[in-house]
C-alpha cells in the first residue's frame, strides 16, 4: 500500500494540482495560428476518459476551424433573427461568436430513452469538457468554455445542431474555444470552500 504522505508529495500530484489551479478561461488568442488537429484529437481522447457510469459513450464532438466557424455562426444569426423582440446586437453576437478562436469544439450529449442514463450522460460529457480544458492548459493552449443561444434556445439550437450534423435529440453542453495565448487570462479569487465533514 502506498503511504498517503509519500503519494501526495509525488510528482504526479504536483503536475495535476498545478494544472488545475492554472486553468483559466482565456480568449486572448492568436487567431492566425491554427491548433494542430493531432493535438485536438489528443484532447478528445482525454474527454472520453471521463467517468461514464453506464458506458453509454454519450460524447459527440464537432470541431470548427477555418470558414466553418463563420458558416455556423451565420446559421445561428439567421435563426436568432427570427426570434421575437431580439436585439440586433444579439444577432451579431451569434454571427461572430465562433471567430474568437482558431478552433472551436462543439460538445454535445447523446440522448437516451432511459431518463437516468439521459441525466447521467450530460454529466459525463461535462466531465469530459473539463478534461479537455485541463489538457489544453497542460499543452500550453488558452481555452474557454462558452454557452449561448445555441444551447438554451430551442429554435437556434435546432438550426445549429442541423448545421453541425448532430442529431435533433443531442444536447449541446459546451462550445470549447481553443488557441495559442497572446496574453494571460484574468485573475480569479479562490472561492470559499463550502464543506461539512460528517463522521458519525
Amino acid at each position: 500500500m502506498i503511504d498517503q504522505k509519500t503519494w501526495i508529495n509525488a510528482n504526479p500530484w504536483m503536475v495535476v494540482s498545478e494544472t488545475i489551479r492554472a486553468r483559466r478561461s482565456n480568449l486572448n488568442v492568436d487567431l492566425e495560428r491554427p491548433v494542430p488537429r493531432e493535438l485536438i484529437d489528443e484532447l478528445l481522447a482525454l474527454a472520453v476518459s471521463a467517468p461514464n457510469h453506464y458506458r453509454t459513450n454519450p460524447w459527440r464532438f464537432v470541431v470548427l476551424t477555418g470558414a466553418a466557424r463563420a458558416r455556423v455562426g451565420e446559421v445561428a444569426a439567421r435563426a436568432a433573427a427570427g426570434l421575437p423582440d431580439v436585439k440586433e446586437s444579439i444577432v451579431e453576437r451569434q454571427r461572430v461568436q465562433f471567430l474568437r478562436a482558431p478552433a472551436v469544439i462543439a460538445v454535445a450529449s447523446a440522448a437516451d430513452k432511459d431518463p437516468i442514463k439521459h441525466f447521467e450522460n450530460k454529466h459525463a460529457v461535462a466531465a469530459g469538457v473539463q478534461n479537455i480544458l485541463l489538457g489544453a492548459t497542460a499543452a500550453g493552449l488558452a481555452s474557454a468554455w462558452r454557452s449561448g443561444l445555441a444551447m438554451v434556445d430551442p429554435v437556434v439550437s435546432a438550426a445549429v445542431k442541423e448545421a453541425l450534423g448532430l442529431a435533433p435529440t443531442d444536447e449541446i453542453v459546451s462550445f470549447v474555444y481553443l488557441g495559442y495565448p497572446i496574453a494571460p487570462p484574468g485573475t480569479r479569487t479562490q472561492p470559499t470552500i463550502q464543506v461539512r465533514y460528517l463522521d458519525e
